[in-house]
């Protein structure tokens, strides 16, 4: 595996086979700093199998110039958790767009669940 850092940030990690050889001559052509990991396990069971609960929502504020708005998706969520939790959490809390000094007024869940 092939972890590669661009000022100090992981920008990938690519999964090949290959030797120290091979991988020496690879990372003369890649930028920032890269790194070799050895696989040397592979396996294991998933103890509770989760189905994902992810949401996606549109944040955003009504001004005099219009609509302001962002969106953001959520990866996983309690099952005892809605839509109208992230809200409570949401609205006057978060950024309503790129624009640091204005709060969300709104948000709205897009789409459903990703539990079908």
């Amino acid at each position: 595996m092939i972890k590669q850092y661009v000022n100090g940030k992981s920008v990938g990690i690519v999964n090949a086979s290959m030797s120290s050889a091979d991988f020496s001559t690879l990372s003369v052509i890649l930028a920032g700093r890269s790194e070799n990991w050895e696989k040397i396990a592979e396996g294991g069971t998933v103890a509770n199998a989760i189905t994902p609960n992810f949401r996606k929502f549109s944040v955003g504020k009504v001004t005099m110039n219009g609509r302001i708005s962002s969106s953001f998706t959520l990866p996983h969520l309690k099952a005892s958790k809605s839509t109208d939790d992230i809200r409570g959490s949401v609205i006057g809390m978060f950024d309503a767009d790129y624009v640091l000094t204005d709060k969300a007024e709104y948000c709205n869940g897009i789409g459903d669940s990703s539990r079908g």
